[in-house]
């Protein structure tokens, strides 16, 4: 293998970890919400379990982003993915729901460290068309790699709620490609501006792709929280069925991904933007309306080809927003965007829930995406 394959191959094994941090352990999340039933609030405390690492994530992005400007890139990404196979293991043998959570919170500071320091790494290796087309050969590679996770965590889940927490051992082996191939690039020093009153970035759209992410997000994590509960609530209690459901939607991600290159060039940010909103939109009122696990299978499906449309095109609008010398700290922005609103899903979803029901509830989740796809098709003729 050549140092430039060896280096994108191990590159791109770190961005898997990240769908890992959450989506392989959903399949098991009813199992273990019975788990400790005589806990107050039990299933809802078990759905944060998925969600649980986004707040450390989202706290700790920031400052990763401004370490790995001030120090390099490289020595966090190795240090981070030890603390990950440690942290996420950990849910095998701790038997308190809340030292769990708190295990989940650790390794939501390895996830911020991986992600930062990566998405950095990107922004310094590749740039123009190179960029785009690594952008979406990184969302194709975690969406199968999330196909794989989830799968596995189903199967595992039936077995025993606790064994998808081994899946995380990967943040090891991982490593051994990391040493071998990933070197610290040469990059612009920090400018004292960077440290001072921050070097110069068009302030508007970077708060507008954090935002934008953050609805997506929002939206997208429903998926992997609630559908399990979906299918238990229409008869399909199998931690396999819902970890199909969930793969499902992460296999049809990368037809997103090998789509998204042409359509960027084509359509633009915002034109993108209106695909995977609508796609996802689609997929949602499936799932909401139909009421069978055909249809969460066809939902989730579909849905799927918007979020491998969506994660590579924000990614990239921040990137070629981002000074060389803030890179980091503006990638770190959109970490935490991206995270706080996968621990505010359940949280956001649940009044829905509880004063209707988890169908009408992604009814309602599709008629909000309809109306976003609608606004960015606006935005893309405006530009």
């Amino acid at each position: 293998m050549t140092a430039e394959a060896g280096r994108k191959t191990a590159l791109l094994a770190v961005a898997c970890l990240t769908v890992m941090s959450g989506a392989t352990i959903a399949p098991a999340l009813p199992r273990m919400a019975e788990a400790f039933g005589g806990a107050p609030n039990a299933e809802f405390l078990s759905k944060l379990v998925l969600t649980a690492p986004a707040v450390a994530i989202a706290l700790c992005a920031p400052f990763a982003g401004a370490l790995v400007d001030r120090f390099g890139r490289v020595g966090i990404l190795r240090g981070s993915l030890v603390l990950y196979g440690l942290a996420g293991t950990a849910g095998c043998v701790l038997d308190d729901l809340y030292a769990i959570l708190a295990s989940r919170a650790v390794l939501g500071v390895a996830v911020a460290g991986t992600m930062t320091s990566v998405t950095a790494l990107v922004g310094d290796y590749y740039s123009g068309e190179g960029r785009t087309r690594y952008a979406g050969l990184q969302s194709l590679a975690m969406s199968l790699g999330a196909v794989v996770c989830v799968a596995a965590g189903g199967l595992l889940a039936d077995v025993g709620w606790r064994l998808p927490f081994l899946i995380y051992l990967t943040g090891w082996a991982v490593l051994v490609p990391v040493l071998l191939y990933v070197v610290e690039p040469r990059r612009p020093a920090v400018a004292p501006a960077a440290h001072g009153h921050g070097a110069a970035f068009p302030l508007g759209p970077v708060a507008a792709a954090y935002g934008i992410t953050f609805f997506a997000v929002a939206m997208f994590y429903m998926i992997p929280v609630q559908i399990p509960f979906l299918l238990r609530a229409i008869g399909v209690d199998s931690g396999a069925a819902a970890g199909a459901v969930v793969a499902a939607a992460s296999l049809t991600a990368g037809g997103g991904s090998a789509w998204f290159a042409r359509l960027r060039r084509s359509d633009g940010v915002f034109g993108v933007y209106a695909w995977a909103f609508g796609l996802m939109a689609a997929g949602y009122a499936i799932a909401g309306l139909v009421g069978t696990f055909a249809g969460a299978l066809a939902g989730a499906a579909v849905a799927g080809v918007g979020v491998g449309l969506f994660f590579p095109n924000s990614n990239l609008w921040v990137l070629a927003l981002a000074p060389p010398a803030v890179r980091g700290q503006l990638a770190g922005g959109l970490t935490s965007a991206i995270f706080v609103a996968q621990f505010l899903s359940p949280i956001l979803v649940q009044p829905l829930v509880a004063v209707t029901s988890l169908a009408r509830a992604f009814t309602i989740a599709a008629v909000l995406m309809g109306c976003a796809a609608g606004a960015a098709a606006f935005l893309r003729v405006r530009a």
